[in-house]
């Protein structure tokens, strides 16, 4: 109980330490408190979630929504949070309440990376039914969290934030490069381009803004990448043929905003001697899908104004991963054309690609997500110039 108590007294301390840049999706989710529902974080792994949480948190408690002692904050991937199962969790829960909160104090319960722990969404739905005076954020590192089982059990009682790695803006934020305005980007463009240089090679996950050897930084991302594909994938669906699972990841991030024909895929694994099924590769594109290291997207139906599956395209979630298996240089306009891609993604787009008979091919067709309306259509390139411009445009 005394190590309990610590490491909850620990947590409050620490959010009231945590002070960064404002995120993307911060005032959306920090507005949506005090409504009942369950707020859940979703998105990839060390795309900065927890921080995020403490963040709002700490704003929380400066904004006289919370006391500290009525914030619980566990993050289950702490060692000495012994925690994995429902009822070793509901015994936290009620040291908290009897031996820290204010009993008659509204508070807020903070579960970080919570698919860990073996049937929480059964303590979450008891205490979420049965008590009044309690608001809860969860968050978690693959889609198990918006899962059927959770559809089910849940349904009716959260609402889901998608964070993505940082943007570029959020990158100038905290390099302290944001320009106030336009000349002031021209004044500092050298630097600004950099930048920009550095972030579309090694994208926008936090953690790799701290370090200064670009062989490092590939070494932090190569890290994440693969307890990605070992917990979030191969272990959660009990994968049996790992081999093929890891060069399929690799080829679509080789080969991110292109085409991708699995028969075509599973052509070259056979004749290498690696037989495979085109519908095994498109299963596992799911779990990576699900996983939230990719995004799948589809062409769009130009007739019918639908979407279909038979052609698609993937991103990646962040372009640092892209540069684990492409030189920095290499196919840097689909780099560029993955960026635009995430950035419609945080401006919650509806986003396909289009293509015609002739095989001509728009990269982005931008639908409103509240009305079927065609809002923007998107050409990526490096440079429009006198040799390419008929094509582009």
């Amino acid at each position: 109980m005394d190590n309990i108590k610590r490491l909850i007294l620990e947590w409050q301390g620490e959010i009231l330490k945590t002070k960064g840049i404002k995120r993307n999706q911060e005032n959306l989710i920090f507005n949506s408190l005090g409504a009942k529902p369950i707020k859940v974080i979703t998105g990839f792994r060390r795309s900065g979630k927890s921080f995020l949480v403490r963040q709002i948190a700490r704003r929380a408690v400066e904004a006289g929504k919370y006391k500290l002692t009525n914030i619980l904050f566990l993050n289950f991937e702490d060692y000495e949070l012994d925690v994995h199962e429902a009822k070793e969790l509901s015994r936290v829960y009620n040291i908290f309440k009897s031996s820290i909160s204010e009993i008659k104090e509204k508070k807020l319960l903070i579960f970080d990376e919570i698919q860990l722990v073996k049937n929480w969404d059964k303590f979450l739905r008891t205490i979420y039914e049965k008590e009044s005076d309690i608001e809860i954020i969860i968050t978690g590192s693959n889609s198990q969290l918006l899962s059927s089982e959770i559809g089910s059990n849940l349904a009716g009682r959260f609402i889901n934030f998608f964070i993505l790695p940082f943007g570029f803006v959020e990158f100038l934020k905290y390099k302290h490069s944001m320009p106030e305005s336009i000349s002031a980007y021209y004044q500092n463009k050298a630097e600004i381009d950099y930048l920009f240089n550095e972030f579309v090679s090694f994208g926008g996950l936090p953690e790799v803004f701290s370090i200064n050897i670009k062989e490092t930084k590939l070494s932090y991302i190569d890290g994440i990448l693969n307890k990605v594909i070992l917990d979030d994938v191969i272990k959660r669906f009990a994968l049996e043929n790992v081999e093929a699972f890891e060069l399929l990841t690799k080829y679509i991030l080789a080969t991110a905003a292109n085409q991708i024909s699995f028969a075509k895929v599973a052509n070259h694994f056979n004749s290498s001697g690696r037989k495979i099924k085109a519908s095994t590769l498109i299963k596992y594109s799911q779990y990576l899908v699900k996983a939230f290291a990719i995004f799948e997207v589809n062409k769009f139906d130009w007739k019918q104004s639908k979407y279909f599956s038979q052609s698609r395209k993937f991103f990646a979630v962040d372009t640092g991963l892209l540069t684990l298996f492409r030189a920095e240089r290499e196919n840097y306009s689909f780099r560029i054309e993955n960026l635009v891609y995430l950035e419609l993604l945080r401006r919650n787009k509806d986003i396909a690609y289009g293509m015609n008979q002739q095989g001509k091919e728009i990269d982005f067709i931008v639908k409103d997500k509240f009305n079927d309306k065609i809002s923007e259509k998107i050409q990526v390139c490096l440079e429009l110039n006198n040799n390419n411009f008929n094509r582009e445009i």
